[in-house]
């Protein structure tokens, strides 16, 4: 899913819209003109990223033993607290979000409160609901001998999917969100019956059609049929709305005026679970720093912008930076993707949940989008030790 993304942000993009110094995509930097200087140094932070990442992938692999992957399964007494605590954190969602108008309301309706679209009790709610619901799928697919004791596993599954499509659907909720939520649910039941070749072509239809239509459906509240006549079929090989480049280009030159953050950008990137209330002098995200000055300038509509995350260890200590981060996030991904794989009745759901994040996380600002796929993989830590056995 990783290079998947890479090509199609750092590949595919470009080559579609960079022409002589303009990104033509009708993105937040369309009317910029960039050096070649400037292009190439944001083509030299991708490949010395994803170059130093890849060096760092195989040395973890080679030289960190493997440990045998920690096999679970459910209880069979789980379901029925599964359930429990899918109402309860749909219940605390709709609460957070003012009300169930609010939450069914599509994102340009919503009243947002003064902590943005969704608090902190909001999302670890939101979180909690995500990975019951993934649980539960997990519980409905691979304990036949529950099913067929009686019709009650199929109600109670269908009913805390219910009420996740009722929080989270393609009216309501951010295209990435959406994916997140059920993305991870999709490849429970799945699992095993779809070759990759499949799966690739179901995401790139995902990216070129699905994709644009929940960015209509879910920011206006356009009926299916509408985002189906305003897609344009005609140039399937068009993707819209990757600006991850675009963006890059522009933060080389807005730096060109900034020193070096010297690593702060980085810290507040890591601790971005404090609050500011707690840490005023936090660093702020520097996609928001830079949405800012375009949205005054009116060329964004506004601030909150995409941000490829080796941007932000560049900002810190240039292309040092850039190895640094490369190193940390490479080894991170690799020890706990492949040296300490945690199963659940044979399926990695550590692995569904972050191939579902991974298009907002490769597309950031990680800062400020890594927040629910985090608490995600808590809950999912803390559920699958208590409501799972060791196998």
């Amino acid at each position: 899913m990783l290079w998947l993304l890479m090509f199609v942000f750092f590949v595919i993009a470009p080559c579609q819209t960079l022409r002589f110094g303009h990104f033509e995509n009708e993105g937040p930097v369309t009317g910029l003109f960039f050096t070649s200087a400037e292009i190439a140094t944001a083509f030299g932070i991708i490949l010395l990223f994803v170059l130093t990442a890849t060096v760092t992938s195989i040395l973890v692999r080679r030289l960190v033993p493997a440990a045998e992957p920690a096999r679970y399964r459910l209880r069979d007494s789980a379901l029925p607290v599964l359930f429990v605590l899918g109402v309860l954190g749909f219940a605390v969602f709709a609460v957070s979000q003012g009300g169930m108008g609010n939450v069914l309301a599509d994102r340009y309706s919503k009243e947002l409160s003064d902590d943005g679209a969704m608090g902190t009790v909001g999302l670890a709610a939101l979180a909690l609901e995500m990975v019951a619901c993934l649980l539960i799928a997990v519980y409905a697919k691979c304990m036949p001998h529950r099913r067929n004791a009686g019709p009650s596993v199929v109600i109670w599954a269908s009913l805390a999917l219910a009420l996740l499509f009722v929080a989270q659907n393609p009216y309501n909720t951010a295209r990435f969100v959406f994916l997140i939520a059920w993305l991870p649910i999709v490849l429970v039941f799945i699992s095993g019956k779809l070759g990759i070749r499949t799966f690739y072509l179901g995401v790139l239809i995902g990216l070129v059609v699905v994709m644009p239509m929940l960015n209509l459906t879910s920011r206006s509240g356009a009926s299916l049929a509408e985002a189906i006549e305003v897609v344009d079929f005609s140039s399937v090989l068009t993707i819209p709305g990757l600006d991850v480049l675009d963006m890059l280009v522009y933060e080389v030159r807005y730096l060109e005026l900034s020193d070096f953050f010297w690593g702060w950008k980085t810290v507040g990137l890591v601790l971005f679970f404090v609050p500011r209330s707690l840490w005023p002098a936090k660093e702020t995200v520097l996609a928001s720093d830079m949405g800012t000055v375009l949205a005054d300038l009116g060329a964004a509509a506004i601030p909150n912008l995409s941000g490829f995350v080796a941007g932000d260890f560049y900002a810190d200590l240039g292309m040092s930076g850039v190895v640094i981060g490369a190193v940390m996030v490479s080894f991170l991904l690799t020890f706990f993707g492949t040296k300490r794989a945690v199963l659940v009745h044979g399926m990695d759901l550590r692995a569904f949940v972050f191939m579902a994040s991974a298009p907002i996380l490769v597309r950031g600002s990680l800062g400020s989008v890594v927040s629910l796929t985090f608490v995600e993989m808590i809950i999912l830590a803390v559920l699958t030790r208590i409501l799972c056995r060791r196998s």
